[in-house]
C-alpha cells in the first residue's frame, strides 16, 4: 500500500514539472542587490521619460534615434527585477506587462507601434495587469549596446559625486539609486555573453559582471550611508571590474 502511495506522489510530482515551467530568473536574489522601492523610483523615471519622448511623431522621430532604445530597455530590466523583487514594491503584480510594453517600444518600428507599448507600460504601472507570464530571459530584455550607454551615463554621474557626497538628502538618494541601477544592469551582462568569442572565456566574462555588480550595490548602500570612503571604495573596484573586461572583450584587436 505504501510504495503504491509513494509511486502515485512520484506521478503527481513528475505531471507538475511537465506543467510548470522552470524560471531560472536572475543570476542573483534582486533582494541583494538592490532594494524593490528604489528600482521603482527609477523604472517611473523611465516612463516619463519615455512619455516625453512619445508626445508626437516627430518627437518619436528624435529619440528613435537617440534615447528611445535606452530608456525603454531600462525599463524592462528594471521591470523584470520588480517581479523578481523579494520586496512587494509598487505595482509588482503588473510588473510584466511594463516590462512587455518596454520591449515593444524599443522593438518598435513606428510611432503607432510605440504609443501602443507606451500605452501599456503606463496601464500597468497604474495596476491593470493584462496577464503577461513573469518568465522572461534576462540576456533578451535589452540590447547590449543601448545598455551600455546607460551604464556610461550613470558611471559619469556617479564619478563626480564620489568625488564629493551631495549635501543634499534627496540627491544622496538618488545617486544611490544610480549605483543600484548599475548594479541591476550588470545581471543583464553577466547572461548576455553573445560578445564573447570563445566558450572558455565566457567563466571570465561574468565573473567580471559579478564583481562589477557586487561592487556597485556595495556603493548603493554606502551612498545610503553617507559614507564617502566606502563609496569610494567600491566605486573604484567596480570599475576596475569593467576596465578589466573592455580590455579583455572590447579593446582586444
Amino acid at each position: 500500500m505504501l510504495r503504491t502511495r509513494l509511486s502515485s506522489l512520484c506521478a503527481v510530482a513528475v505531471a507538475v514539472a511537465c506543467v510548470v515551467p522552470s524560471f531560472a530568473g536572475a543570476p542573483v536574489k534582486i533582494k541583494e542587490v538592490a532594494a524593490g522601492a528604489d528600482l521603482v523610483i527609477e523604472a517611473n523615471a523611465k516612463i516619463k521619460a519615455l512619455e516625453e519622448a512619445l508626445a508626437d511623431a516627430s518627437k518619436y522621430q528624435e529619440a528613435k534615434a537617440s534615447s528611445l532604445g535606452r530608456d525603454a530597455g531600462v525599463l524592462a530590466v528594471l521591470a523584470q527585477a520588480v517581479i523578481e523583487s523579494e520586496d512587494k514594491p509598487e505595482w509588482k503584480a503588473s510588473a510584466a506587462d511594463v516590462r512587455d510594453g518596454a520591449i515593444a517600444i524599443w522593438n518598435s518600428k513606428s510611432f503607432e507601434d510605440a504609443k501602443k507599448g507606451l500605452d501599456a507600460v503606463k496601464s500597468a504601472a497604474g495596476g491593470t495587469a493584462a496577464g503577461a507570464k513573469p518568465e522572461a530571459e534576462w540576456n533578451k530584455l535589452t540590447k547590449l549596446g543601448a545598455l551600455m550607454k546607460e551604464v556610461n551615463a550613470r558611471n559619469g554621474k556617479l564619478r563626480r559625486n564620489v568625488r564629493k557626497l551631495p549635501e543634499k538628502d534627496e540627491e544622496l538618494a538618488a545617486t544611490a539609486r544610480d549605483a543600484s541601477v548599475l548594479a541591476i544592469l550588470a545581471l543583464v551582462t553577466h547572461e548576455d555573453t553573445h560578445e564573447v568569442k570563445a566558450d572558455a572565456d565566457k567563466p571570465l566574462w561574468q565573473s567580471q559582471s559579478k564583481d562589477f555588480q557586487k561592487e556597485m550595490t556595495a556603493a548603493a548602500a554606502a551612498f545610503k550611508a553617507k559614507d564617502a570612503a566606502g563609496a569610494k571604495k567600491a566605486f573604484d573596484a567596480a570599475n576596475k571590474a569593467c576596465n578589466d573586461c573592455h580590455k579583455k572583450f572590447r579593446d582586444k584587436e
